[in-house]
């Protein structure tokens, strides 16, 4: 049975049978989500009135509940972040081809996908896609601007004994055929006059580097401070992020290395980092992506500095599958 699920205070309307979050996706209602698993915790939202079955299949009237994992039981009104910034964003499922890659380090490879010259796909700069190949479905983060030129292009990180690890690294050659399914996620960067602060681990730096470059682009006078955490110096593969930073004098990079101490960059943890550089993040925006276990970690910090809640952003990357 289909119920009315009302969005405060946004006042926005949906349909829902099923789950709460992929009901609202599919008819363009983009709310808050970055994992969809209920890890995360980005996509909570509380019961105004109504009932909702949550994860534990559990009956609520009130309370917290997250939609990814939730089903409506009744017409329902709850509170929850909407983005209208999304709204003419087109879900697509496409074919695409394997243009060019690229081992940047021993277990990342960097991916360019060429579009079908019908495709004409939109997206914000930090958003993602699900990449199918061989039955096997995996989420990757855009790691360039929309910039109509019909390229996608994604790093991804060898898991060992990854489903999709095990298709790609050491067997992926130009011209493969795959499908993608996107743009998703509301990893997005706010318009707003805040300076920012990026910070990611690992390949985290995907859409940190797509959010750059579309800043740059737009020429938005914001200052942008980045934090990049690896393990040890000759990871830092992006050379990209650096060389921006470099370009332009509102743009500073640091890196951040958890297991090498060169005498350069921080070491330790970029949520640190950025606690050492800055007495009070009060008037800042952070966008955050890595582990769950940074995420969490950084917000708790940077909110007893002062960040207001909701002016922290982040996109969590979970494990996926092993064989």
């Amino acid at each position: 049975m289909q119920f009315t699920i009302q969005i405060q205070p946004s006042n926005i309307e949906f349909k829902s049978d099923e789950n709460l979050l992929e009901d609202a996706l599919s008819q363009s209602i983009h709310l808050e989500h970055s994992c969809k698993t209920g890890d995360c915790g980005m996509c909570g939202a509380e019961i105004i009135s109504g009932l909702v079955q949550n994860e534990h299949g559990e009956i609520l009237e009130q309370g917290h509940v997250l939609t990814c994992q939730s089903k409506a039981l009744s017409n329902i009104v709850i509170k929850a972040n909407y983005y209208p910034e999304l709204a003419h964003i087109k879900l697509q499922t496409f074919p695409c081809k394997v243009a060019k890659f690229t081992y940047v380090t021993d277990d990342i490879v960097s991916l360019t996908f060429r579009l079908p010259p019908t495709i004409n796909i939109d997206y914000l700069a930090g958003q993602y896609v699900d990449l199918s190949f061989q039955s096997i479905k995996r989420s990757y983060s855009i790691a360039n601007a929309c910039k109509g030129t019909n390229e996608i292009e994604l790093h991804i990180r060898k898991v060992p004994n990854g489903l999709m690890s095990s298709l790609i690294f050491g067997k992926i050659s130009e011209n493969q055929l795959m499908r993608m399914e996107g743009p998703k996620g509301t990893f997005f960067v706010r318009v707003n006059n805040k300076p920012l602060i990026l910070l990611a681990t690992g390949t985290g730096i995907a859409p940190i580097k797509a959010m750059v470059e579309d800043l740059v682009r737009s020429q938005d006078p914001r200052p942008i401070h980045i934090y990049w955490g690896m393990r040890y110096n000759t990871e830092l593969y992006c050379s990209e992020i650096i060389k921006l930073a470099n370009d332009y004098n509102h743009i500073t990079f640091r890196a951040i290395l958890s297991r090498e101490n060169d005498g350069q960059a921080f070491s330790g943890y970029v949520q640190d980092a950025v606690c050492q550089d800055f007495e009070s993040l009060e008037n800042f925006e952070v966008y955050a992506c890595g582990s769950l276990k940074m995420i969490e970690d950084s917000k708790a910090k940077f909110l007893s500095k002062s960040l207001p809640p909701e002016s922290f952003h982040s996109d969590a990357f979970t494990p996926a599958k092993q064989i």
